[in-house]
């Protein structure tokens, strides 16, 4: 019968080694997977493992494994609500190959998204997730270069050497003002984010290419740029009806800025649907809770997730994959009661 270690002990790879009837190097390859090992000496190491209480040093590990385990994720910020289903379903993907998930917060600021890539580098993670603010930012752009660990970014486009996932923005956006322009308005204002970035840029090619085929020209006084909160859209909103021919319909293209912007409308004495028609860039509980209920662009931040997750581990392993890959979520237009006829 093997000896028990007392558990008053700590117990070492030796230990349980004896407990199994093993040599410490079948132990030493169960811990690290090796694929070597047979299913019954897993098992038979795996019950020593249980009985002696022994607790796996997963730093020690991984420092001899070459790799921590850990995976970062850092976005602009964690106001938008609906970005947690990007997260929720990419950190699953991630735990099931054995990685933990990390979350930054980049604060949409170069000189943040270049400390975070030195720092993610410093805790040795295998692989990151990130945004970024402007993606022709040359220090970004090398720090980016000098990363020893793979890196996938999130809704951007122009860096062709790093694989990407995105979202179809600019095909949604022309869902939108199609529809807008197909209820008689003509005067619509557009509300985006940071043209830099590629969801900004996309949904500002989109909002020109529906004008395009409808064989009209927008007025580019109702643009707005740079709606990075809801207190720009709360005040970009009470701007654009303060105009003397104000817009008849909003397109509030920036993400999570929607409440601002109802605010401004209710603050006026503006009611939605019947005094302006109203579409959100991405839909939100309370784009579908709101009365009326707000039309609003959709897609799969889920699916999204999932995919991010999934093609970051391919690179990690180190699988024969193109360089570069990209791969685009569809978007749809969810038709709501926000969205009416032009009544002028």
């Amino acid at each position: 019968m093997p000896s028990h270690a007392p558990r008053s002990q700590t117990v070492k790879v030796k230990d349980v080694a004896r407990e199994a009837g093993v040599a410490v190097g079948t132990v030493s390859r169960v811990l690290n997977d090796h694929p070597a090992v047979t299913r019954e000496l897993r098992e038979r190491v795996e019950r020593a493992m249980a009985q002696l209480g022994y607790e796996v040093d997963v730093t020690a590990q991984s420092m001899r494994a070459g790799r921590s385990r850990l995976v970062a994720c850092a976005i602009r910020d964690f106001d938008i609500p609906r970005f947690a289903l990007f997260i929720k379903e990419a950190e699953a993907v991630l735990r099931e190959a054995g990685y933990t998930l990390l979350l930054a917060s980049t604060t949409n600021r170069p000189e943040i998204e270049i400390a975070l890539l030195r720092g993610f580098r410093r805790r040795r993670v295998d692989g990151v997730m990130m945004t970024l603010s402007d993606e022709q930012h040359r220090d970004v752009r090398e720090a980016l270069s000098e990363a020893p660990m793979p890196v996938l970014l999130i809704d951007r486009d122009r860096i062709e050497a790093l694989d990407r996932v995105t979202a179809d923005h600019r095909a949604g956006a022309r869902l939108a003002i199609s529809h807008l322009l197909g209820l008689g308005h003509r005067r619509i204002a557009m509300l985006v984010g940071d043209l830099k970035a590629f969801p900004s840029r996309s949904r500002l090619e989109g909002f020109r290419a529906a004008y395009a085929e409808a064989g009209i020209a927008p007025d580019p006084r109702l643009l707005r740029d740079d709606v990075l909160s809801s207190e720009d859209a709360y005040r970009a909103t009470a701007s654009l009806m303060s105009l003397a021919e104000p817009p008849t319909a909003l397109f509030v293209a920036a993400m999570d800025t929607l409440s601002g912007c109802l605010r401004a409308l209710r603050t006026m004495g503006v009611a939605v649907g019947d005094g302006i028609s109203v579409v959100a860039g991405s839909d939100s509980d309370l784009a579908e809770l709101y009365t009326p209920p707000i039309t609003a662009i959709a897609w799969d931040l889920s699916a999204m997730g999932r995919h991010a997750a999934t093609m970051l581990l391919e690179r990690m392993r180190g699988d024969e994959i193109e360089r570069g890959r990209g791969l685009t979520v569809p978007t749809e237009l969810i038709i709501r009661g926000s969205s009416r006829p032009f009544a002028g």
